[in-house]
C-alpha cells in the first residue's frame, strides 16, 4: 500500500466509521454523545497509526504493508459488503 493508495483507503475507512456512528446515532441504537465518542475513537486510533504514506508510526513498521489496526479498520468498514 504506498502513499497513492493510503490516502483513499484513510478516506473510505473514516467516511465509513462517520456514517456508521451517524445511522447508528439516528436509528436510536446510540445516543449522540456516545455515537460522537465512537467516532472520534477510531479517528485517534487511525491517526495514531498512520503516517501519510501508510506506515505505521506507533507500530514502528518499516513495511508499506497495513499494520493491524488498519487491516481491521478496512476488514470492518471498506469491505464490499458492509451495509
Amino acid at each position: 500500500m504506498g502513499k497513492q493508495w493510503f490516502p483513499y483507503v484513510r478516506a473510505g475507512v473514516l467516511e465509513r466509521v462517520e456514517r456508521m456512528v451517524a445511522r447508528a446515532a439516528r436509528d436510536g441504537a446510540l445516543p449522540a454523545a456516545e455515537a460522537l465518542v465512537v467516532l472520534g475513537a477510531w479517528q485517534a486510533l487511525l491517526e495514531r497509526h498512520g503516517g501519510a504514506d501508510g506506515r505505521c508510526v506507533l507500530c514502528r513498521r518499516t513495511s508499506r504493508r497495513l499494520c493491524g489496526v488498519w487491516q481491521v479498520a478496512v476488514a470492518y468498514f471498506v469491505r464490499p459488503d458492509a451495509p
